[in-house]
């Protein structure tokens, strides 16, 4: 599942909680309207006024991706964004931006100097889905019983200016059922918040009958969801409430607000995306999935709210992702809310995926060339930047004797985040060469960064835990992952792969298949497929999975206490 764009809302989110401004910056009032019908005409209306934005002909109003890693916006062709100002219409031309890794934006500039306030108007549409949909970041506005909920980034075009803005959101519910609510990661109802334009991309808008914990929302915390999920949201609320107070905690971020979205998906799979103060989740209703297989996904997502670091996102996901793997379970450790066979576990599913990743080798800029097109690249900063850091913890840990940890590492450099100073990678290897050695320092992170293989440390966690040997089968799909979810045909089938050995020819039409997200995740699953081959319809099965190679796992020392346990 690919998740947060880290490296674009690192800034955005320190931003959205700490505002701290020189000067008193101009308005930006925006009013949304919501009418969920389930139909055709359904639509989330926005007005957004400038306050005199003095633009010159030519010069760049707002802007909107075309699409953002493979999740589609609103795109409003031809005449379905306006705008005018004191002299009357405005007229608007489109260009598109130099393309990135991303997606390409679409800017939308005037056609004449403008005068006094500008007010943009369009109509947003629900994106239409199908079980046949790609999973993917929780970005596109959906519709769900009588409601909205999505970011912004997908349909909310925002000021090409930076900003800050001082943002009035305002909720017009006229046309939405009785008891509606109008919710923003910065606030429920009517909202004044100063923020960069970012902040109002990178953010989540809920509206309609929405339920919440507590029920009556909340200043500082709140979940939302719109449909009854099958497990018990107001639990979940409360369990979230309560990690999320002692990572605030953690991170010496007590009292800000935080809010969680959470909204159905008609395609296998649950998965999140952390953004402004905020995440959303998606879940399959039919799964029925528990509060405890939730846990982790909740906490990963939390946990980006904390550890950012400057720089290309290919540069330093290995952090972003890695330190939410590491702190999501070790916090929710320290918290209470898993014990130890918990730990155990998921460090062996981390340390499995890592292993079995095909593209374990890559360098962080080969691996970050391909995050966008294969799912299974996506997920390399992730058991990367787990072990590394585990790795880096151990090597703090034994030069200073156990006074010292990553967790002074890590939270060392958020307060230069905080503070507005440098807080990238070389300020990252500053703060762990004054605890280990800069040439040490330097050398670790050189062999995580250009693939090199990543070892538990045998003596951290002793005696209650011990590492092993042992192997993983990579994962091998054996023909072009977008097989399964562009034209449903297969193409690029590899010689010699299990899904070649099986039988799987190029061409085949794939009418059924297995969800390749729980496969990749499961080393025993099967990969099944219904074909259309000519007039036949064929079914194959088989284990999508390379040669075994070297790897290791940790096991409970069952002669050791669990009060040995330190995580």
């Amino acid at each position: 599942m690919r998740r947060v764009i880290q490296a674009i809302l690192a800034a955005l989110i320190l931003a959205a909680a700490h505002p701290a401004w020189a000067a008193e910056p101009p308005w930006l009032d925006l009013v949304m309207t919501p009418k969920a019908t389930g139909g055709g005409d359904s639509r989330l209306a926005v007005r957004m006024t400038l306050e005199a934005p003095g633009l010159k002909a030519g010069e760049g109003l707002v802007r909107l991706p075309l699409s953002l890693v493979g999740i589609p916006s609103a795109r409003y062709d031809g005449q379905a964004l306006t705008a005018r100002d004191a002299r009357g219409p405005l007229a608007l031309f489109q260009s598109e931006e130099p393309p990135t890794p991303q997606g390409v934006y679409r800017r939308w500039s005037v056609g004449r100097a403008t005068v006094g306030d500008v007010t943009v108007s369009f109509d947003a549409p629900p994106r239409r889905v199908t079980a046949a949909t790609n999973n993917g970041p929780l970005f596109d506005l959906r519709e769900d019983a009588g409601g909205f909920i999505g970011a912004g980034v997908t349909f909310l075009a925002t000021p090409v200016k930076p900003g800050p803005w001082r943002v009035r959101l305002k909720w017009d519910l006229s046309a939405a059922p009785p008891g509606s609510r109008g919710v923003w990661s910065m606030g429920e109802g009517d909202v004044e918040r100063t923020i960069p334009s970012d902040a109002l991309a990178f953010s989540y808008y809920a509206a309609g009958p929405l339920k919440s914990y507590p029920a009556e929302g909340g200043e500082d915390f709140a979940v939302y969801w719109l449909p009854e999920p099958p497990f018990d949201a107001a639990a979940l609320g409360e369990q979230v409430r309560a990690l999320y107070a002692s990572m605030a905690k953690f991170f010496d971020d007590a009292g800000g607000s935080y809010r969680v979205f959470i909204r159905t998906n008609p395609f296998p799979g649950t998965g999140g995306t952390a953004l402004a103060r905020s995440f959303a989740f998606g879940y399959l209703p039919s799964a029925n999935p528990t509060l405890e297989s939730l846990q982790g996904l909740v906490a990963h997502e939390m946990a980006h709210t904390w550890p950012a670091m400057q720089g290309e996102h290919g540069d330093t996901a290995w952090y972003s992702e890695g330190a939410a793997e590491y702190y999501s379970l070790f916090l929710s450790w320290r918290a209470g809310a898993v014990d130890v066979g918990r730990v155990v576990k998921t460090l062996n599913e981390r340390a499995e995926a890592y292993y079995a990743n095909p593209h374990r080798a890559l360098s962080n800029p080969e691996a970050s060339k391909i995050f966008w097109t294969d799912p299974v690249a996506q997920t390399v900063p992730y058991g990367r930047g787990f072990l590394y850091l585990v790795r880096t913890e151990a090597a703090i840990r034994e030069a200073s004797g156990g006074r010292r940890s990553l967790d002074d590492v890590v939270k060392a450099l958020r307060q230069r985040q905080v503070k507005g100073e440098g807080h990238g990678v070389a300020d990252w290897l500053a703060l762990v060469g004054a605890e280990i050695g800069a040439e040490r320092a330097k050398a670790d992170y050189e062999h995580m960064a250009a693939g090199g293989l990543l070892t538990p440390p045998p003596r951290l966690y002793a005696p209650c835990l011990k590492v092993e040997a042992t192997t993983a089968r990579p994962l091998w799909l054996g023909f072009a992952r977008s097989s399964l979810n562009d034209d449903r045909v297969v193409a690029g089938l590899e010689a010699g792969s299990p899904a070649a050995a099986a039988g799987l020819r190029d061409g085949d039409v794939i009418v059924e298949a297995s969800d390749f997200n729980v496969v990749r995740r499961d080393p025993a699953a099967t990969m099944d497929l219904t074909v259309r081959r000519g007039e036949e319809v064929l079914k194959f099965g088989f284990l999508p999975r390379a040669a075994p190679v070297e790897a290791w796992r940790w096991a409970r020392d069952p002669a050791a206490p669990e009060t040995s346990c330190r995580f």
